[in-house]
């Protein structure tokens, strides 16, 4: 799976649509590509992963045909740069609230002259090497990609100096913990977090760069798209069987014993 993956294969821009994996499962990685999402999100702030089983999500995704996307637990040099050398071709960071922070995941995980990635010829994520180094370096930082999370407003009052950091690919809105930030915990439908969204979506594609959001269907994940967002993950695997397997008991319904 080369190139940018926010090109199709006729070199049209294209939206990527995912489902977050939270249970470690690579059967589920690989039959959500399988269905025909485009990406899946990887989750190891908040999930159980470690570096082991993120290469082997990232394996099970792109077999599927998936793009693997892998949102590490913060900017530190060792998660941005082991998420890359074990397959992830999107990661995502997550609490960047200023210009500096997303500067230095640009440092990590891009190679020179965007940025000062660490070279090994024995990672997933050069290919092994086999082509050497300069064709690795081009082709690795065409091919991934690095998102700043917005969650704060720390980190709204520094948008356009997040969105002005050469290396980034773009911005993803955590809408949960943003509007928390804001003093709406939870509201996320409401039109102040629609203005706020879109408003960010807009601002980031005009400045060059991808734009994501994670939330379920709805107002917010509607309007979001409709403002330009190109990444977008909006279901997954805990939280669709918290919401399903309720209502396959209710189909079956059992006599308590007399």
């Amino acid at each position: 799976m080369g190139g940018d993956v926010f090109v199709d294969a006729g070199g049209r821009p294209r939206v990527l649509r995912g489902a977050t994996i939270y249970s470690g499962s690579t059967s589920v990685a690989e039959v959500a590509g399988q269905v025909g999402f485009e990406t899946v999100w990887i989750e190891m702030e908040h999930g159980p992963a470690g570096f082991e089983k993120v290469e082997a999500l990232c394996l099970a995704a792109e077999a599927g045909g998936a793009v693997p996307t892998v949102r590490v637990c913060d900017g530190q040099r060792c998660h941005v740069l082991r998420a890359l050398e074990v397959g992830a071709r999107i990661v995502m960071v997550p609490m960047v609230n200023t210009a500096d922070q997303a500067r230095q995941v640009v440092e990590y995980g891009k190679f020179p002259p965007l940025g000062r990635r660490g070279y090994n010829t024995r990672s997933r994520g050069v290919q092994f090497g086999l082509r050497g180094a300069k064709v690795d370096f081009a082709e690795a930082n065409e091919r991934t990609h690095l998102f700043a999370q917005i969650e704060t407003q720390e980190a709204l009052d520094s948008f356009e100096a997040i969105c002005g950091v050469e290396g980034l690919s773009g911005i993803f809105i955590g809408p949960g913990d943003l509007s928390a930030s804001l003093g709406c915990t939870g509201d996320l439908n409401s039109p102040r977090m629609v203005e706020i969204v879109t408003g960010c979506v807009r601002r980031a594609r005009a400045m060059g760069k991808h734009a994501g959001i994670l939330v379920a269907p709805g107002v917010l994940l509607e309007a979001a798209l409709a403002a330009g967002c190109d990444l977008a993950f909006f279901c997954g695997d805990i939280m669709d069987l918290a919401w399903a397997w309720p209502q396959r008991l209710a189909q079956v319904q059992v006599k308590a014993n007399s």
